[in-house]
């Protein structure tokens, strides 16, 4: 898709790591121009992340700041402007999340995760609309979540965050149309991220999720990152208020066959099949 994307400029929201890192970097594989985004304290890694991609040959500017502060999304769109003379395409990715019991869950943990992974995507998506409506248009990608569609245990603000992400999404799409904008949503299943790093690493607990996964795996945060470039591009050109699900079939439907969720070195795949 280079050719799509050649002299184009984008914000990359969440960019220190997983996801966000490897839309920033499947962006610059393209020549797009970038303005990376992530919070305070991860300012060491999104350092990293961007001297990686300047020495690439793309054109990079950092900003280390809260997306819930309206200031940070000003400032975004402003040095972007600034440095490239135009903006392009938004891939609105920060989000954090808590795992816990509800019951034990404090209201503190609720408001962060509505403040970042919702606040923070209004404010971003509000600011760069802005700018994208005075120059004719331009393309947003959300990072939903297959949590957007069903609840999960121990997540419940991750879940009612995420929910909004979706609607915010589709009501983006709707509002922006008239200005050339077309607004969609990535929605992953697991992915192998730092924050479901101890999750992936412990077989008891990932025996049960894995068992769901009709690809019986986690994505890689590339396989997300291909198809949020594939949203911003004009390769998705009559797509707007989509939510696109890359859950390795989580969503999909039900197994009735049982099969072990944890195989052994020695037992081929079809022996572990039950009928």
């Amino acid at each position: 898709m280079t050719e799509m994307f050649r002299g184009r400029a984008a914000i990359v929201t969440g960019a220190s790591s997983g996801i966000g890192r490897a839309i920033a970097r499947r962006l610059a594989d393209d020549s797009v121009d970038l303005c990376l985004v992530a919070a305070p304290h991860d300012a060491a890694d999104l350092d990293g992340v961007a001297e990686d991609i300047r020495s690439a040959g793309v054109r990079v500017v950092s900003i280390a700041s809260d997306v819930g502060e309206p200031e940070t999304a000003e400032r975004a769109v402003a040095e972007a402007l600034d440095a490239f003379g135009r903006l392009d395409h938004l891939a609105s990715n920060a989000g954090i999340a808590y795992f816990e019991e509800i019951l034990d869950s404090p209201l503190e943990h609720f408001d962060h995760t509505m403040r970042v992974n919702v606040r923070g995507m209004y404010l971003m998506t509000q600011s760069v609309g802005r700018a994208m409506a005075e120059r004719g248009g331009g393309t947003m990608v959300c990072t939903a979540s297959t949590a957007s569609f069903a609840g999960e245990e121990y997540q419940a603000t991750y879940n009612a965050s995420k929910g909004a992400v979706g609607q915010l999404a589709r009501s983006l799409a709707i509002d922006l149309a008239p200005y050339g904008i077309r607004v969609n949503a990535v929605a992953p299943g697991w992915v192998r991220t730092p924050p479901t790093a101890e999750i992936l690493a412990d077989e008891t607990q990932w025996s049960k999720h894995r068992s769901r996964i009709p690809l019986d795996r986690p994505a890689e945060p590339s396989e997300i990152a291909n198809v949020a470039a594939f949203l911003l591009s004009d390769a998705s050109s009559y797509m707007t208020g989509s939510l696109v699900v890359a859950d390795g079939g989580l969503t999909a439907g039900y197994r009735f066959s049982d099969w072990e969720a944890v195989p052994t070195a020695s037992e081929p795949r079809a022996a572990r099949r039950r009928p």
